[in-house]
C-alpha cells in the first residue's frame, strides 16, 4: 500500500469523523440532558422556568445539525460500502436495521421540536409509580432516543466488523 492516502481516502475518513462526531454529539447530549441536566432541574424547580427555553433552542439546533450531517455522511458511507459488493446480505439486512432506527430517531426528533425540555418534564408520568410506570419511562420519550442511539453505535460497530471480515475473505 502507498504511504500517501489517496484524496478519496482522505475524503472517507472526514465523512466517517463528521459522521461520528455527529452522532457522539446528539447522544452526547442526550446523555447529559438525562444525567445530569434532568436531576437538576428536578431538584430545582426555579432553575428550569430560567433555562427551560434557552436550553431546548441550544439543543434543538445541535440536533438539526447532527441530523443533517448524518444524513450526508450516512449516504455517502452507505455508498461507499455498498458500491463494490463486497458485503453480503446479512451486511444489508443489518445496515438496513441501522437506518430504520436512525429515521425513527430523526423523525420521533423533528416531531418533539415543538416541545420544550419544562413541557416534557411536566408531562411526566405520574409520581404514584409502580413497576410499569418506572420501565415504560425509561423506554420513552428522550431516554429512548439516547437508548436508540447507543444501540445505533453498537450497530455501527458490528457492520465495521462484518465489513473487514468479508475484506478478508
Amino acid at each position: 500500500y502507498n504511504k500517501f492516502m489517496h484524496t478519496s481516502d482522505v475524503f472517507l475518513l472526514a465523512v466517517r469523523w463528521l459522521h461520528l462526531i455527529s452522532a457522539s454529539l446528539w447522544i452526547g447530549g442526550g446523555l447529559f440532558y438525562l444525567l445530569v441536566l434532568k436531576p437538576v432541574m428536578k431538584r430545582n424547580q426555579g432553575f428550569i422556568k430560567n433555562i427551560d427555553s434557552s436550553v431546548a433552542a441550544e439543543f434543538k439546533s445541535l440536533v438539526d445539525t447532527a441530523i443533517l450531517v448524518l444524513l450526508v455522511t450516512g449516504i455517502i458511507l452507505t455508498f461507499n460500502r455498498l458500491t463494490p459488493s463486497i458485503v453480503g446480505g446479512e451486511y444489508v439486512l443489518v445496515l438496513g436495521a441501522k437506518i430504520a432506527i436512525s429515521i425513527f430517531m430523526f423523525t420521533t426528533s423533528f416531531r418533539r421540536r415543538k416541545r420544550t425540555i419544562l413541557a416534557s418534564y411536566n408531562q411526566s408520568l405520574p409520581e404514584n409509580q409502580n413497576r410499569l410506570t418506572n420501565i415504560l419511562r425509561l423506554v420513552s420519550g428522550y431516554n429512548a432516543l439516547v437508548i436508540l442511539g447507543i444501540i445505533i453505535f453498537l450497530i455501527s460497530d458490528l457492520l465495521k466488523i462484518m465489513y473487514e471480515s468479508a475484506l478478508a475473505t
